[in-house]
């Protein structure tokens, strides 16, 4: 107890029992009523207080338990808003899949394709190069006859003066053209009945890499640029079997 109020009921007390004395017993009864109203009053002050605030803390439950209700009500929202981003994700790597697969088939479709021109385009100057050479040698050389293959080992050959050879046309010589040329001398010999003298490779453009010139040199094949060195090649060859013979 507070104490002031202990201080206001002990003076009180004395004034009821100085009163009770004279036998005033009404207005100590009354007395004793004042006093404890007004010890009481800061108490019932308190309590009126305490229950204001009692009141106002019940409010904010309420706004607070609105507030959660809200607050979950936007989680669930949240929740179905990932859910929906999660398939939009999900779609999405479909369909960066499907457009990297279509990319590797459109680029492997493009390989192909480049590959199939490449070999257009070399059959194109294996043709024009075979038809060239047999119009060139039918006029300055006829003693020499060029004959079309294409097939396992050579794409011309041209037989002429106890010579026979077998010739790749290319238009940048490369290292397998002179395993191709080395490794269809047998399929040459069973059509024909015998070995090519001499196997050359024709480089239309007339560009030889030096380690393709090194390689053919090492394995026996010859590489010419134009008809000229081409029928000098054959003279030569057919002069070295006259003098062995």
């Amino acid at each position: 107890m507070p104490a002031d109020v202990e201080r206001a009921l002990a003076q009180a007390r004395e004034a009821v029992v100085e009163m009770v004395r004279r036998g005033r017993l009404e207005e100590a009864i009354g007395l004793v009523l004042d006093s404890l109203r007004e010890a009481l009053a800061p108490l019932v002050k308190s309590v009126v207080e305490l229950r204001e605030s009692v009141a106002g803390l019940r409010d904010r439950m309420e706004e607070l338990t609105t507030d959660i209700g809200e607050l979950r009500e936007g989680l669930a929202e949240l929740r179905d808003r990932i859910g929906e981003l999660t398939a939009n994700v999900n779609e999405l790597r479909e369909s960066v899949a499907s457009l990297e697969r279509s990319l590797r088939e459109e680029v492997e479709l493009r390989r192909r394709l480049r590959g199939r021109v490449d070999e257009l385009v070399g059959w194109k100057t294996e043709l024009g190069v075979a038809l060239g050479l047999a119009k060139w040698f039918s006029k300055k050389a006829p003693e020499y006859e060029v004959m079309e293959w294409f097939r396992t080992g050579a794409d011309v050959l041209i037989e002429g003066r106890g010579v026979l050879a077998a010739v790749e046309i290319t238009r940048v010589p490369h290292v397998e053209d002179v395993d191709q040329l080395k490794n269809g001398v047998g399929a040459i010999k069973d059509a024909w009945g015998r070995e090519p003298d001499v196997l050359v490779i024709w480089s239309d453009s007339g560009v030889v890499p030096e380690e393709v010139a090194e390689y053919a040199t090492k394995r026996g094949v010859r590489i010419v640029r134009g008809h000229r060195e081409l029928k000098r090649l054959l003279d030569g060859v057919a002069e070295v079997g006259k003098a062995r013979s």
